[in-house]
């Protein structure tokens, strides 16, 4: 009986670490469904979530989600002709403020919500102003208004 035990304790304890080391290094987006699959290469394939990993050296759902937080601030604070704008510019917008981590996407009303986004994606709230510049550089080179460009760097920089 004690030795059943151990065993069913031990194949339990197995299952739960490949569980955990799955997730932890990506293997369950391999194992996993064809729509994680396509939601990642939507994501990798986005032109602004590129320009960030490669300018930045973070991974995909890093940019994105990053991204997606800034963008979802935005939306939470601009006028709706600047959403509106905004959201022309960018396209796929749904699916990086989509790859903000479940649950935090609440917070995303102020600079401190943001920051608290960036540190469950493993990013201090320091890549922020790193992100910035890249996001205004992208959307300028889009034909975003100087209008829409000044809210959002008045709304992402925080105050001094």
């Amino acid at each position: 009986m004690y030795m059943r035990r151990m065993i069913h304790l031990s194949m339990l304890i197995s299952l739960l670490s490949f569980t955990s080391l799955s997730h932890a290094f990506g293997l369950s987006d391999i194992m996993g469904s064809n729509d994680q699959t396509s939601a990642t290469s939507e994501l990798a394939s986005n032109p602004l979530t590129q320009m960030i990993t490669s300018q930045l050296g973070v991974s995909t759902q890093q940019a994105a989600g990053g991204t997606g937080a800034l963008l979802a601030m935005a939306a939470n604070q601009l006028s709706g002709g600047q959403n509106q704008e905004l959201t022309k510019l960018i396209p796929k917008s749904e699916s990086l403020t989509g790859s903000v981590p479940a649950g935090l996407g609440g917070l995303l009303n102020s600079q401190s919500g943001v920051n608290q986004v960036f540190s469950a994606l493993g990013m201090n709230s320091g890549m922020v102003s790193q992100f910035v510049p890249i996001i205004l550089k992208y959307l300028g080179s889009q034909g975003a208004s100087s209008g829409l460009l000044n809210s959002l760097s008045s709304l992402w920089t925080p105050a001094k």
